[in-house]
């Protein structure tokens, strides 16, 4: 029998192309550095995530760094019109304090910036009181004061000598808000606002020279003041005076009922004592012969000096 052959068979298949078989090797190396590059790829996220995590960590316990410091000269590049306002009217505001005086800190960093009066204004009635802004409206031109027309309360913290005069002497400015009168803070009205004078061409000054605005009837006067004053609410014995003969017409008003409105003083005060103190007992006044000291009437000796030649 013959040997079987041990030579193995030739395939009968074709084989591929080179070029094919190229194409396969690259497309494998390519399927299996994707995978490799793939898995790296989520080992550096995870990497990352774990370090900014890390990262914030840290932070929150790191405080922030420094803010910049403001100088004064930064104020008005923002502040333009409150600083003008302050360099006009600030007051003790101006030359006493700095803006960073009264302003620690700026936002958004820093807050409540803005600080309470009382912070400074202590040790008076009058820093006590609530809501300063009601009439202090800019704290930056602190004087110049807004007021409504119905407080009394606030001012008398200060004036309290204009109230005590109002309730101890009461008339009608008495019932009268401070601010009814004084409609801005020093404001002195004149008398005319409400008042009719005396006389035509009278000036403010001269209805004080007698009525103090804050006990109006009180009237006192000096000695010098012309009776022409006194005539337009004593028509009356004004013009009697005007008309007597006697002496009595050339003496002031305020001469004779001196010092305190209403003063009626005795004859005596000037004429001593012309007559015994039988005569005076036996007619009782002054007035019984010589009539009223406004119209006096005259005797036959005084007519006869009154007409003596000159």
């Amino acid at each position: 029998m013959p040997k079987p052959s041990t030579q193995r068979p030739t395939s009968t298949m074709p084989r591929p192309p080179l070029r094919n078989r190229i194409v396969a090797i690259i497309i494998g190396k390519v399927i299996f550095a994707t995978k490799y590059l793939g898995l790296l790829l989520s080992v550096l996220f995870i990497l990352q995530a774990r370090a900014h995590a890390a990262a914030e960590s840290v932070s929150d316990t790191t405080p922030p760094p420094p803010a910049a410091k403001l100088a004064l000269t930064d104020c008005i590049k923002c502040h333009p019109g409150i600083v003008s306002a302050l360099e006009a009217d600030g007051m003790a505001h101006r030359d006493k304090l700095t803006c960073q005086k009264c302003h620690v800190g700026h936002p958004p960093r820093d807050k409540d910036v803005i600080p309470p009066c009382s912070r400074c204004h202590q040790g008076i009635a009058h820093f006590g009181l609530n809501n300063c802004l009601q009439c202090h409206t800019n704290p930056h031109t602190p004087l110049k004061i807004t007021l409504t027309r119905d407080i009394t309360a606030p001012c008398t913290t200060c004036h309290n000598g204009q109230l005590e005069q109002l309730q101890e002497n009461q008339s009608i400015h008495s019932t009268l808000d401070c601010t009814a009168c004084h409609t801005s803070h020093g404001y002195r009205p004149p008398c005319f606002n409400c008042h009719a004078p005396h006389l035509e061409g009278m000036a403010n000054k001269t209805c004080q020279l007698c009525h103090k605005p804050h006990m109006p009837l009180v009237i006192s006067f000096p000695p010098d003041t012309p009776s022409e004053y006194c005539g337009p609410c004593h028509p009356k014995a004004y013009a009697l005076l005007g008309a007597s003969r006697a002496k009595h017409r050339n003496v002031l008003c305020a001469q004779c009922h001196a010092g305190k409105h209403k003063t009626i003083p005795a004859c005596q005060q000037c004429h001593t004592a012309p007559h015994s103190q039988s005569i005076i007992g036996q007619f009782g006044s002054c007035g019984k012969c010589h009539g009223i000291a406004h119209d006096l009437k005259l005797n036959k000796i005084d007519i006869r000096l009154e007409n003596r030649p000159r």
